[in-house]
């Protein structure tokens, strides 16, 4: 059995020349443990493909930019994550109305909202409706979708919290002697805050 062998001349070579010499000689199976040589002809076979991961985004063709695309991971959507947040407020449907409480169990209006919002997106809203209304993005009553933040006002003065569930309606803790329950939104002087 012989090996093959190579005996290069030495030279003094750029980094550059250096690395594209390793990536070359990787690619075509030139570096790395000698292999036996046989007397019966090989086949020919193409160099792998480089990974797509290694070109620049501009050297790739639109096909693979697509296929990575494709096969990555979906972030949640806007309208997903909003409808994630009215599935929480969903499965409270029943819970009793307590001053002050902040649930699992039990729940005031803005403690409701704050246990839901920080369920479902980790985002941390105090525990006042007042308050809860300087939060995320304000957003008009024609925009609203399913996840906002209502806040039902006496004049600029928040006094009520809830989960906007669209067409008027919002999931919300209402009162002592009520439950958590889907209702319409009972004022037209409220606002609509995005915070997913």
């Amino acid at each position: 059995m012989r090996v093959r062998t190579f005996s290069r001349p030495v030279r003094t070579l750029g980094a550059g020349t250096v690395a594209l010499s390793v990536i070359l000689g990787l690619v075509t199976g030139g570096l790395g443990t000698p292999r036996a040589v046989s007397a019966a002809p090989r086949a020919v076979s193409a160099p792998p493909a480089v990974a797509p991961a290694a070109a620049s985004p501009a050297a790739r063709p639109a096909a693979v930019l697509q296929a990575a695309r494709a096969a990555a991971p979906r972030a949640v959507t806007a309208p997903r994550a909003g409808m994630l947040v009215v599935t929480e407020a969903a499965r409270h449907k029943g819970k009793r109305y307590l001053y002050g409480a902040i649930g699992p169990a039990r729940f005031d209006c803005s403690g409701f909202t704050m246990y839901v919002y920080r369920k479902t997106t980790g985002r941390k809203l105090p525990h006042k409706a007042n308050l809860q209304q300087r939060y995320g993005k304000a957003v008009s009553k024609a925009a609203g979708r399913p996840g906002d933040l209502v806040i039902i006002r006496t004049g600029s003065y928040g006094t009520h919290a809830g989960i906007y569930a669209g067409h008027g309606t919002m999931w919300s803790a209402p009162r002592t002697g009520k439950t958590v329950t889907k209702q319409k939104i009972w004022s037209k002087n409220y606002v609509l805050r995005r915070l997913v």
